[in-house]
């Protein structure tokens, strides 16, 4: 709460969104700009991988590690009413789980972060775990996607992975950022052809 606190006082009219990741996330800005160009900051919503733990949280809530988005006006709410004590813990629980049933309390929704394929941009894990599908009890339990596995489950604007270390931080920056295999279209042509132009 603190950190979301310092975050608006002093960067809240310097951007629309705001994400809430782990230092061993790995974030691929552009498509989480991609992602986000639909949507206003003006609404009360928030994105990420989305956890059903209805006995805590009727409308899900989003995973931690995976990352999660606040737009500006869900910021605004989170601090202007999320001091009172009865709606949102200040301190101690899972954070995710908190900070998902404070947002609830407060009227910001939970929206579909999973691409026109149904393919999931937030993991909670590195890439090799998601296409294995080597998940924890405790993911497949909570896993409102299905916990599917492989490269039909991801989308191609993957946004986050979680549980990633720095030698692989610097590996997926490489990958990401910097291979290009000959013939094949990607990143700037291929939205080109998504979009129909």
């Amino acid at each position: 709460m603190q950190a979301f606190r310092y975050v608006y006082e002093h960067y809240k009219d310097q951007a629309d969104w705001f994400m809430k990741a782990d230092d061993d996330t790995f974030v691929i800005l552009e498509n989480l700009r991609y992602f986000l160009k639909d949507y206003k900051p003006s609404d009360p919503v928030y994105f990420g991988r989305l956890f059903n733990l209805k006995n805590f949280v009727k409308q899900g809530y989003y995973s931690g590690g995976a990352g999660y988005v606040l737009s500006k006006e869900a910021l605004t709410r989170l601090v202007a009413k999320g001091k009172n004590k009865t709606l949102c813990q200040q301190d101690g629980g899972n954070e995710d789980v908190e900070i998902g049933r404070c947002l609830e309390h407060l009227g910001v929704k939970t929206l579909n972060s999973t691409d026109a394929l149904g393919r999931t941009r937030f993991h909670c894990f590195d890439p090799e775990t998601h296409l294995f599908g080597l998940y924890p009890d405790w993911f497949v339990q909570r896993d409102v996607s299905g916990a599917k596995k492989g490269t039909e489950s991801m989308s191609d604007y993957a946004i986050s992975f979680h549980y990633v270390p720095p030698p692989k931080m610097y590996a997926l920056e490489f990958f990401v950022y910097h291979l290009r295999p000959y013939g094949i279209q990607s990143g700037h042509q291929h939205l080109n052809l998504l979009d129909g132009r």
